[in-house]
Formats: C-alpha cells, structure tokens, sequence
C-alpha cells in the first residue's frame, strides 16, 4: 500500500501519450484520486501542488522544470517521468513507469530502504528597481538580446568587483542542475548536480573567458545592459521578461531548493549522463512504443 497519499501528477500537455500515462499511474497507485495538471498555464501549478506530499512530472526536462518550480516553495519531492528526448533531470523513463513507480510510493519514507531526497540548487534572479517578485531558476538565468539582431552589452560585476562588459548575443547564469542544458550546448563544462556552485557562461561574446567562470555559492552576480536596444531575460526557458537600458539584473543562490526522489546513489550520476548524451531519436521512439503497449495492456 502506497504511503504517499497526496499526489499530483503534472503531465506534458501536448503529448497525448503523457495524459494517458498520468491517468493510468492513477488508476494504478492512487486508486483514482490523484489529481492530474497540465504543466501549462505554470501559474496554475504552485497552488495546484500545495498540500501534496510528491509531485511526478510526465514529459521532458521542460515539464519537470515547471514542475520543480511548484514544489519548491512547498519542499515538496518530485519524482520525474521522462518523455521528451534526454531527460538529465528524470529518475524514470516512461517506457518503465507502470512497473518501477510502485516501489517510490510503497517505500516511501522507509528509513535505509527507500529513495533518498536528492537536493539541488537554485538561483534566484532579482531586477534592480521592478516591483515584481523575484525569478527562482533551477536550469539558469539568461541575459539576453532578444529578438534584436544586434549584439548586447552587459556589464557584469560579481561581488561588488567588475569582471568585464561582455559583448555577444547574451550571458548564461548556470546551476549545477543547467550545467547539462543550454551551457554544456554552449561548450560549458558539466557540474556534479548536488554542487552549489554556479556558472557564467557567455553565449557567442566577442571576446577572452569562453569558458566561463565558476563561481562560489555565495557569489553575487550583478548584469547590467548597456546597449540602446535593451534585451531580454529569459529564466528557464520559460519565463521571459523584456528590460530595458540601464536594467540590473542581480543573480544569487536562492533560498529554495529543488528535492527529487532518486533509488541510485549520487555517482550513478555519471553513468547516466553518458548514456543520455549517447541517446538517439529512435531510442525514444522504441520507448514511446513501449510506453503504447503497455497502456493497451492496462486496458480492459
């Protein structure tokens, strides 16, 4: 019998295969009476999960990011389900789901025989003189020159020291947890997802410091855009702001904290990158076949 009583399910809305997935995880474990969420509209998500004791995601890393995102102010555990192509995020790949989630919910809580919690850090992005809350990122923070085709300008000072103005189409602000996303396609080097450390990374800037610079958790990092145009400032890829010249915007470790649920120890880790960085298309496309006939069995 499941000890996690009070679950959400938060499924990719525009895969029809996550929607049949949720539902049957339900009628399996929940009897039910879990209560299923798109991943979109995000706002919805945060009091949608609140009072919950695990959320599991359904999609690809975008859908756990939301996700993530609900339950962090909740400390709340997700449990990821991948569908989408990658997945650095997920514990579960879709095509295993209906058979391995049984042993999350059964040994939950159990003291040295279930899933460990898993923290990882987020950042948290403030712009200097909005009235507007805070952005939390558990990927990372883009500063950006949006749909201008010029270059941006951005100044960039980390504890109180200015470093350099970079000048290129933006600047990544990275976690351990994003060392995987946008900055490993940027060149950027791969972090230990548990590390508080956090990664600048400019994106096709003209100039020294390619490789970034890794930071110390207590770093503070102010932006600051310089150009005439403005830019844009994009927080896991899913919120997007447009700011103006002369906008700050300061970067720091964030009091919240992403938990996922994980049954291997931490160095699995490794093992796993590799073997999702050697991921095809048709990998998951045999997945998301499987994924098909074992709902078909589930039927009546």
């Amino acid at each position: 019998m499941s000890q996690a009583h009070n679950v959400v399910v938060v499924y990719h809305g525009v895969i029809p295969e996550a929607r049949v997935l949720a539902s049957a995880l339900s009628e399996r474990f929940g009897n039910g009476n879990w209560r299923l969420l798109p991943a979109e509209p995000v706002s919805a998500l945060e009091t949608g999960v609140e009072g919950s004791d695990l959320v599991v995601t359904i999609g690809g890393d975008g859908t756990i990011l939301r996700g993530a995102h609900a339950a962090a102010p909740h400390a709340i555990p997700v449990l990821g389900i991948n569908m989408g192509r990658v997945g650095f995020m997920a514990e579960l790949d879709a095509s295993d789901a209906l058979e391995d989630t049984g042993w999350y919910l059964d040994n939950w809580n159990v003291d040295g025989e279930g899933p460990r919690i898993e923290n990882r850090a987020m950042i948290r992005a403030t712009v200097i003189g909005s009235s507007e809350a805070p952005f939390h990122a558990l990927n990372d923070v883009v500063v950006g020159r949006g749909a201008s085709i010029r270059v941006v300008d951005l100044n960039t000072v980390v504890d109180g020291q200015h470093i350099v103005t970079y000048r290129g189409d933006g600047l990544v602000i990275s976690t351990a947890t994003g060392s995987t996303g946008y900055a490993l396609a940027l060149g950027g080097p791969v972090m230990n997802p548990t590390s508080t450390a956090f990664l600048l990374k400019p994106i096709a800037a003209h100039m020294s410091l390619q490789g970034g610079l890794l930071l110390r958790p207590a770093a503070v990092v102010s932006v600051t855009v310089e150009n005439e145009a403005g830019g844009m400032l994009s927080v896991d890829g899913f919120v997007d702001r447009a700011i103006a010249v002369g906008t700050t915007v300061q970067v720091e470790t964030s009091e919240l904290n992403a938990r996922f649920l994980r049954k291997h120890p931490p160095a699995s880790f490794y093992g796993s990158l590799t073997r999702r960085l050697g991921m095809r298309m048709e990998a998951m496309t045999r997945d998301r076949e499987e994924v098909r006939g074992n709902l078909n069995d589930e039927s009546p």
